[in-house]
């Protein structure tokens, strides 16, 4: 008697796209897996299985295609130990169900449930006909255990690329018939040989008795039995152990296929602009709320609203530059980036009327003179001039003195002077002694070409009202005018990404009507015990569990302690990890390591260093 999964009934079940199409052939006598014991012999007829394809390509979807859809997460897939987990979403609104899986491959030990909502108790999951389980989300945990059979998994690559389109055999329906078929065939095979195959090839699953799976209880659940260490893909919300778990698990994008995933520009780009764009490291996965940001600035493309201004609000280290140069290169866009400091003023974001170097023997690269006689009386200031004694040099262009001026009126009323004497060549500004020439800032730049700009930590702008000074670049408006006088409108593909954090010292809340402008935020937590680990070794290199194992646990202390204390002047995060790590490799000392990496990092105090160093490194560290 085969599997319930695989009775005849699961044959007649519906086909989902792109199986679905009238010129798939639903059987073929060409295909079949080559543990199928008769495919040498030829003769035989191989059925393609609607169960197993919809949950190879739901599977597809969210772990290699998040790009295809914009509907909410379906499937979430992640582990518990040697446990597959999953979480399958299945109709909406008032009918909206979860089916959730817990299978281990090494035991055959499979579970499952209905639940009606986060903190909802699973019901039985019935492969009885009228209950409607078709068995998808279970196959879903198996496709994801059994991946290590090399036929199934080159058969799921050229899968994906018929789905995207983008292979190098073309989406034809025939192509997609007979991987269908080899897909179907590889699964069944092995589930009812297991016993006959060598480890790793055969699916071993207990027998599902009278079609009914055992139950996951709320209990366990409670308990956390069934809570994932690890998420390949999408958000947990029946299996957490409770509502306040982290939601800062990753996706499972390898940055190997992001670029372009979310292209929504056909645009050429000239070979500097490629530069621009950003490579992402084979390894590092891409988070999930990146994937997410993704999909709706690609989804909205061409609407009414575009979504363009994202903002990711986190601690140091947590990767949100490495998650703003991961949304650069999934919307293939170049990428350019701005950091704030306490002074930044909002010619800064602007651009600068900055002196002209270009100069040879008094002539420019325009061949213009820098002298010019009419104007031999007038001495225009630097801009050190200005940052240096700002009242004196508003003096020296107007004749008044004002101990209460700002630096940013001088530069205004610089703007005007250099303006009002001189004439221009190429944009370049040619005066009495001194020409000046107008620069444009990395986000005027990613304004007029299209391109993605990061915005770092605006938090720590001392004047307020700087970047509210940028809305009409961020709301409808979508212009704003230069100090030259030149108004530029915001090129429809500029994306614009704020990067920031409130929990330092010096920081301070980012003004409402900012985040009023932004169409999606993202709060990133501080990453697990395992992901810092994960992360240090795909930096380093370094392949030390147990030292890397306590590393990471005299981070965390530090992080307690600096709270507990209040030491707020400093930082221990991620990449005071990474630094300590490297040098340790280098010293083979991890106190002496640390004195001059996490230690000179956390404090600018000789006191509170010492704190830190008797309280939390030296009792673990010998």
């Amino acid at each position: 008697m085969p599997n319930p999964l695989f009775a005849p009934k699961t044959y007649e079940l519906p086909f989902t796209s792109p199986f679905d199409a009238v010129g798939v052939a639903k059987t073929r006598s060409d295909a079949s897996s080559i543990h199928n014991p008769t495919t040498a012999s030829g003769g035989t007829i191989t059925s393609l299985h609607p169960a197993t394809l919809t949950a190879a390509t739901e599977f597809l979807t969210a772990t290699r295609n998040p790009a295809e859809s914009m509907e909410p997460d379906k499937l979430a897939i992640g582990s518990k130990e040697e446990m597959i987990l999953v979480e399958r979403i299945v109709g909406d609104g008032p009918t909206k169900e979860i089916e959730v899986v817990a299978y281990e491959p090494s035991t055959g030990l499979i579970m499952a449930g209905v639940s009606s909502g986060a903190g909802k108790a699973p019901t039985p999951y019935s492969l009885k006909a009228k209950s409607g389980r078709d068995g998808v989300a279970i196959l879903v945990a198996v496709l994801t255990a059994a991946r290590t059979c090399d036929e199934l998994d080159s058969q799921l690559n050229e899968l994906a690329d018929l789905m995207k389109g983008t292979g190098h055999i073309p989406a034809t329906e025939e192509r997609l018939s007979i991987v269908g078929a080899i897909i179907s065939d590889n699964i069944y095979r092995r589930v009812e040989g297991a016993k006959t195959f060598n480890e790793g090839i055969g699916i071993n699953i207990n027998d599902i008795k009278n079609t009914n799976v055992p139950v996951i209880t709320g209990l366990r659940i409670k308990n956390g039995s069934f809570s994932p260490d690890t998420v390949l893909t999408g958000e947990f919300t029946i299996l957490e152990r409770d509502s306040t778990a982290s939601k800062s698990r990753k996706a499972g994008v390898p940055g190997a296929d992001l670029p372009g995933m979310f292209s929504f520009s056909n645009r050429d780009f000239s070979p500097a602009e490629q530069f621009l764009i950003p490579t992402i490291p084979s390894w590092y996965v891409i988070p999930n709320e990146i994937v997410k940001l993704c999909r709706h600035a690609k989804a909205t493309t061409g609407k009414s609203i575009t979504m363009r201004n994202f903002m990711l609000r986190g601690p140091a280290g947590v990767g949100k530059t490495e998650g703003a140069r991961a949304i650069a290169c999934a919307l293939n866009l170049p990428y350019l980036s701005l950091t704030c400091n306490a002074n930044t003023e909002i010619f800064d974001m602007l651009g600068q009327m900055l002196p002209d170097v270009d100069d040879n023997d008094g002539v420019g690269s325009s061949g213009i003179s820098n002298i010019d006689t009419d104007f031999h009386n007038v001495s225009l200031p630097t801009l050190q001039d200005i940052q240096m004694d700002p009242a004196t040099a508003y003096e020296k262009m107007t004749g008044v003195y004002d101990e209460d001026i700002t630096e940013d009126i001088v530069y205004q009323q610089l703007i005007k002077t250099a303006s009002s004497i001189t004439r221009t060549d190429d944009n370049k500004q040619v005066g009495a002694g001194q020409r000046y020439k107008y620069v444009d800032t990395p986000l005027i730049k990613a304004m007029k070409h299209g391109y993605c700009i990061e915005i770092q930590e605006p938090s720590v702008i001392a004047n307020p009202g700087v970047l509210v000074g940028l809305n009409s670049l961020l709301d409808n408006t979508q212009q704003i005018t230069l100090p030259t006088g030149e108004t530029i409108t915001r090129h429809p593909d500029t994306v614009v990404i704020v990067t920031t954090n409130n929990a330092y010292a010096g920081c301070r809340d980012v003004n409402q009507s900012v985040i009023s402008r932004m169409n999606l935020v993202f709060d990133f937590d501080e990453p697990t015990d395992k992901d810092m680990i994960a992360r240090a070794k795909a930096v380093t290199g370094c392949n030390d569990d147990e030292a890397l194992d306590l590393m990471v646990s005299v981070i965390r202390d530090i992080q307690q302690r600096c709270q507990e204390t209040r030491i707020t002047d400093g930082v221990c995060g991620m990449r005071e990890l990474f630094s300590w790590v490297q040098s340790y490799m280098i010293t083979n000392d991890m106190m002496e390591s640390a004195m001059f990496t996490i230690l000179s990092s956390v404090s600018a105090d000789p006191e509170y260093r010492e704190d830190i160093l008797n309280t939390c490194v030296k009792p673990k560290i010998a």
